[in-house]
């Protein structure tokens, strides 16, 4: 072997330990800055810095009403348009936010990840969360903690994250996300990710947007209230006084909306309960209120279930006309049937058969968030 040759070698021992030592040193810094700079707070699995729509669009989605077959002397009555039904504002309609945080889900989300390789100060982080606050669509954060090795949603930006991940809501039912939108959600990514020297990882731009118009148009599809009317005899009303007995001996909670709501053991809404007129049954009137009718509605993708939800929305109908001496109607005001009532259940149970093979089965969290 001659003498350049052993030269080389000898070189080469001392590149690659030379690399070792580095990458030991490194470690080392990392671990040791994190350790002194950072108190480790007790863990908060839950975040979440959810950022509600600024503005919807000018005509936002009516949600349909299934229609009941009508009585056969009725069958020739055409259809009226359907009215959307009043929806309960979201400090009263408990599953309207999580209880907790969430965690990014690609079914609905365009994730975006920021790798910063060591801790992620807390002033990044939050400065990114009012940047991306001013977008108009919802969005989520989690965060890679060190000591864990696992991704969790960012409740406190003192907790340590070397890499995040930001999720911009692709749906919700104002419609899809603007190209302007997902531009600037990516735009803030990329800024703040070169602001710290950090990696960003974004998905495709041209994909994202059209698979967020294909959501958009499955959710279209999807997104029905079932509407059932309790009316009042020809020349009758009912109380209002009578109605809120009635609501709430079946479990019914008046909100100050002056929306009857029924919820599940775990206090997400089932159905609800409103006036067919105008006026909202306000606590403050109902008692001097009378009504030519009430409806009952179920916002079909948003509960677990929904087939026994309507069945025993159905029931309390049944209950309120025979109670009220009403009539159970659609709203044509044509009587409902057996037969009618059960082409609902049909397409009730195609529509939850079509969210499930689409990996977003009613009442989920996912799915609750795509129809808020």
């Amino acid at each position: 072997m001659s003498d350049l040759q052993i030269g080389l070698l000898i070189l080469g021992v001392f590149i690659i330990a030379g690399v070792v030592a580095f990458n030991w040193w490194q470690e080392r810094q990392l671990q040791r800055r994190a350790e002194d700079g950072i108190r480790r707070p007790e863990s908060d699995l839950l975040l979440e810095p959810t950022i509600e729509p600024a503005a919807q669009r000018e005509e936002p989605r009516i949600e349909p009403r299934l229609q009941g077959t009508t009585e056969p002397a009725r069958a020739a009555v055409p259809p009226v348009t359907p009215r959307p039904a009043k929806p309960v504002p979201p400090a009263e309609r408990r599953q309207a936010a999580p209880r907790a945080g969430v965690l990014p889900d690609a079914a609905i989300d365009c994730i975006a990840e920021i790798r910063a390789g060591e801790v992620i100060p807390a002033s990044v982080i939050e400065a990114l969360t009012a940047a991306l606050s001013g977008i108009g669509r919802r969005v989520s954060m989690a965060g890679y903690d060190y000591h864990t090795r696992e991704w969790q949603a960012v409740s406190d930006p003192e907790h340590w994250y070397t890499s995040l991940r930001l999720a911009l809501q692709l749906v919700d039912r104002s419609g899809s996300v603007s190209e302007q939108q997902l531009r600037n959600f990516q735009g803030l990514i990329r800024e703040h990710a070169a602001g710290m020297s950090a990696i960003a990882e974004l998905p495709e731009f041209d994909e994202t947007l059209a698979s967020a118009r294909k959501l958009d148009d499955f959710c279209a599809e999807v997104d029905v209230v079932v509407g059932i009317n309790v009316i009042a005899q020809s020349g009758q009303v009912f109380q209002g006084t009578q109605v809120r007995a009635l609501a709430e001996a079946a479990g019914f909670r008046l909100q100050p909306s002056g929306v009857f709501v029924c919820e599940d053991v775990q206090g997400d809404v089932l159905f609800t309960l409103d006036n067919q007129e105008a006026n909202p049954f306000l606590p403050d009137q109902i008692r001097r209120m009378t009504t030519s009718g009430v409806t009952f509605l179920l916002d079909v993708p948003r509960v677990t279930e929904g087939i026994r939800a309507f069945d025993r929305m159905l029931a309390t109908g049944r209950s309120f006309a025979d109670s009220l001496d009403g009539l159970l109607a659609d709203d044509n005001r044509a009587l409902l049937n057996d037969v009618g009532l059960d082409k609902i259940r049909a397409q009730l149970q195609a529509i939850y058969a079509a969210m499930q093979g689409r990996g977003l089965p009613a009442g989920a969290p996912a799915t609750r968030r795509l129809f808020s």
